[in-house]
């Protein structure tokens, strides 16, 4: 790679949970945008990713594997560790990251299986200029009303646990298999 920087260009994504205006950062393409990412069309693949989440729904509880699993379970270049910057939150806006307490395996399955999962996590208040850095194997999610860049590693390995009754497939086994039970 030349040691030219590099303009990467913004791709717009459509989510179940995303708005319809992106002001003051970018024009609204139409629809529900979630996520912008910022790629090269000169390279295939960037060791990191770099978004924009915006959320008017809550996104569903999920992990990321990390390096070790992703390469031996997924055959991936390796896991997901990912941090956000809050740029933007409503008031009372909050994200979940991690447990209120140590539970066992079984109890995280029958919680996620029961939708209980979302008073067992540790919510936190959010505010723009906080952030957060979330290492592979947190169990987390983002709420309603909060626009983020996020940076992460470039893989789209995620294993949700519970989506609200919204009908998109879970990974309970194997986000079981890679989160951190605790706090």
């Amino acid at each position: 790679m030349s040691a030219d920087p590099l303009l990467l260009t913004a791709t717009f994504h459509e989510t179940v949970w995303g708005v319809q205006d992106l002001s003051p950062w970018f024009d609204s393409p139409g629809g529900r945008i979630g996520e912008v990412w910022f790629e090269s069309p000169q390279l295939d693949r960037l060791p990191i990713l770099v978004k924009f989440i915006f959320t008017s729904d809550r996104l569903s509880v999920q992990v990321h594997p990390d390096d070790a699993y992703a390469r031996q379970i997924e055959g991936a270049a390796g896991g997901k560790t990912e941090m956000w910057c809050v740029l933007r939150a409503a008031p009372g806006a909050k994200l979940a990251a991690g447990f209120v307490e140590p539970i066992s395996l079984e109890r995280a399955r029958q919680a996620a299986q029961s939708g209980e999962i979302e008073q067992l996590l540790r919510w936190w208040p959010v505010e723009a200029g906080q952030v957060y850095l979330l290492p592979a194997g947190t169990v987390h999610a983002l709420g309603a009303g909060i626009t983020v860049c996020e940076i992460q590693q470039n893989n789209q390995i995620t294993y949700r646990l519970y989506d609200y009754g919204r009908p998109r497939e879970l990974h309970l086994e194997k986000a079981l298999a890679v989160a951190h039970l605790g706090p």
